[in-house]
C-alpha cells in the first residue's frame, strides 16, 4: 500500500502540478478539504489530546516525505531554495548559545526521535544533553540511536511537569512542541524552575500573528485546519500574549524574530505533495480511508500553509525566541 502511494504521488508532471499550486485560491483548496475529510469533522477534534496519536501515526510520513533524517522540524533556507542543510539551522543556533555561555547542561522538550541533540552530542562531548518526548516511540528510536553517545541521554517525559531539580539546566530548547501546549504558562514555569540563573530557552515555533476573532472567516478556518491537522489542539498561541505569558512568569526576551519566510521552500514542497494527493480523484478517497487518519491529515497543513503561513499577511508565523532567567 504504502509503495502504491508512493508511486502515485511521483507519477505525473512536475510543470503541471505546478501549475496547479501556483493556481490555487484558499477558497478552492478549503473546498477539496471539505470534499475529502469533511471540515467540520476536522474542527471537531479541537481541544482533543491527540499528540501522541497523530506523531505515531505520522511516522512513516515523516520519514519517506520530510527529510528521512529523523527530522521532524522545518527546515529553514534563507535562500529561498530547498536544501537539507536547512534542518540544522536551529541546533546550530543552540550551538551558539553553548559556545558563548559555556553551558554544562542542555536539555531538548520534544526531542522526538533524537536528531538535534544527537547532532550537538556529537559537537560537544564534554556536554550534557537529555532529551523528553511524550510519544513512546519517538523515545524508543532516540535511544537505539544515542548508543554511542555517553553524554546523551533520551526519556519519556512530559513538559508541563519536568521530573528534574531545580536549577539543573543551563539551557533549555524546544522545537516546533511547546505549540502543542494546551496552557502556554504551565510549561514556561517548569522550564524557568529548571532553568539556573543566567539561563537560556531556545524556541523555534510557530504562532498566531494576531487573534483569531480579528481574521477573515475563511482565514479562521484555514487557520484552525493547519493547527489540527499538525495536532496543534489548542491552536497555536498568539505571539504578543505569549511573549507577556513569558514575561510574567519572570522570562527576559532576548531575541524574537519572524522566519517565515526562510520556511517557505518546506512549505512550498508540502504544497505540491498535497495537490498531487487532493487531485487523486477517487483515489485520494480510498487513501484516505487505508492510511492512518493522522498522518493522512498532514495533506490539509500542507495544502493549507502556503496561505497562513504566508509571510506577507498570513495568519501564523514560524518564529524564533530566546528568552533569558535572570
Amino acid at each position: 500500500m504504502k509503495n502504491l502511494i508512493i508511486k502515485l504521488l511521483t507519477a505525473g508532471s512536475q510543470q503541471d502540478y505546478a501549475m496547479l499550486a501556483s493556481q490555487l485560491t484558499l477558497a478552492d483548496a478549503i473546498a477539496k478539504i471539505d470534499r475529502l475529510f469533511g471540515c467540520d469533522r476536522v474542527l471537531k477534534e479541537f481541544d482533543s489530546d491527540i499528540t501522541v496519536s497523530y506523531y505515531t501515526q505520522s511516522e512513516w510520513g515523516y520519514q519517506t516525505y520530510h527529510s528521512g533524517q529523523d527530522v521532524i522540524h522545518m527546515a529553514l533556507n534563507f535562500d529561498g531554495v530547498f536544501h537539507p542543510d536547512g534542518y540544522y539551522v536551529q541546533p546550530k543556533v543552540v550551538a551558539e548559545q553553548i559556545n558563548k555561555f559555556g553551558a554544562n547542561d542542555v536539555l531538548e522538550l520534544g526531542c522526538g526521535k533524537g536528531f538535534n541533540s544527537r547532532f550537538l552530542a556529537q559537537q560537544y562531548p564534554e556536554v550534557n544533553f537529555t532529551g523528553i518526548d511524550i510519544t513512546p516511540l519517538h523515545i524508543k528510536i532516540a535511544r537505539q540511536k544515542a548508543r554511542a553517545f555517553s553524554n546523551l541521554t533520551f526519556q519519556e517525559g512530559n513538559f508541563n511537569d519536568l521530573e528534574f531539580p531545580d536549577r539543573s539546566f543551563d539551557i533549555v530548547f524546544a522545537f516546533e512542541c511547546l505549540c502543542h501546549a494546551p496552557q502556554a504558562k504551565i510549561p514556561l514555569a517548569e522550564i524557568f524552575r529548571v532553568l539556573r540563573p543566567g539561563g537560556q530557552l531556545i524556541i523555534f515555533d510557530g504562532y498566531r500573528n494576531t487573534k483569531l476573532e480579528q481574521l477573515p472567516k475563511l482565514f479562521q478556518t484555514a487557520t484552525q485546519l493547519t493547527e489540527i491537522s499538525m495536532a496543534v489542539q489548542h491552536g497555536f498561541g498568539e505571539i504578543q500574549e505569549w511573549t507577556a505569558n513569558a514575561k510574567s512568569i519572570g522570562f527576559q526576551i532576548q531575541t524574537i524574530e519572524n522566519l517565515s519566510s526562510a520556511v517557505q521552500p518546506t512549505v512550498s514542497r508540502l504544497k505540491k505533495l498535497s495537490v498531487k494527493f487532493f487531485n487523486l480523484s477517487w483515489k485520494a478517497k480510498l487513501i484516505a480511508n487505508l492510511l492512518p487518519k493522522y498522518l493522512i491529515r498532514n495533506s490539509i497543513a500542507g495544502l493549507l500553509m502556503p496561505f497562513t503561513l504566508n509571510p506577507e499577511g498570513g495568519s501564523l508565523g514560524y518564529y524564533k525566541l530566546i528568552l533569558k532567567r535572570p
